[in-house]
């Protein structure tokens, strides 16, 4: 049974989701969890074990100035998963510049910004640590009107194969988590969006696409928490550089 007491776990994009279910799942293995996202997680209020926190990861001083203060407050941050991220379809030939950047932000820069800063406070205290990076399968197989949210998932996985390079001498794991159709929010929203556009009723819609996953159906936000939790264990210690599918059988690599 994994346990995380004595841990400090960061969680971006926790306010729901599957963000939201790995941040449950590590207060419920004993951690501390630093919960954040756009608006401060409402769904638990702040304790000694749990501390929810506005910050927008794009902004590089935003992230630098919570870390400092919950190392603080917390104490070291030595597990981190980066969940906050954002899907945004269009065809390439109408994709504006600017939803590119935001995007790009958001997947990219963020995961960027807060390993940057949790990694420097760890290799100072001298400590092990686990960073989780939540991908995705469209970082892998390219999805149509999908160019700039495929591109950034390409590029965790691509950083998270260089830092698990770069890291291991510290005894620092970096890890992929590349999940398919999972049940949030975001997938409603794919499903609006096929109904919307192709005549389907939202139930047709949501049939077509489980249909085109061998286990024909959508993974739970509770699945990502349980795999993000197996990699932040000591269980997973030889485990790096890795970007496991997480999709019913899609992808098969």
């Amino acid at each position: 049974m994994l346990q995380f007491e004595n841990h400090v776990v960061m969680v971006t994009g926790a306010g729901g989701g599957s963000g939201r279910a790995i941040a449950e799942k590590f207060l419920s293995k004993g951690a501390k969890v630093i919960a954040l996202d756009l608006k401060a997680p409402d769904w638990k209020e702040k304790s000694d074990t749990f501390f929810p926190v506005s910050c927008d990861v794009s902004s590089e001083e935003q992230v630098q100035s919570v870390i400092s203060e919950y190392a603080e407050t917390a104490g070291c941050i030595d597990i981190l998963v980066n969940n906050a991220g954002i899907a945004i379809e269009s065809p390439l030939a109408d994709f504006k510049t600017e939803v590119w950047k935001k995007i790009f932000a958001v997947n990219v820069d963020g995961p960027f910004y807060c390993t940057r800063a949790v990694v420097k406070n760890l290799i100072t205290h001298k400590k092990p640590g686990r960073i989780i990076n939540i991908a995705s399968i469209a970082g892998k197989n390219g999805f149509a009107n999908s160019s700039g949210y495929c591109s950034s998932k390409a590029a965790v996985i691509g950083m998270t194969r260089a830092l698990a390079a770069e890291l291991g001498g510290y005894d620092i794991t970096v890890n992929a988590v590349c999940p398919g159709s999972v049940a949030t929010p975001m997938i409603e929203e794919v499903i609006q969006n096929i109904s919307a556009n192709t005549g389907m009723s939202a139930e047709e819609a949501r049939t077509m696409m489980e249909s085109g996953i061998p286990l024909k159906r959508f993974q739970q936000p509770k699945d990502v928490a349980e795999l993000v939790c197996f990699l932040a264990s000591d269980a997973a210690k030889n485990i790096s550089g890795e970007s496991m599918n997480l999709d019913g059988g899609v992808v098969r690599d």
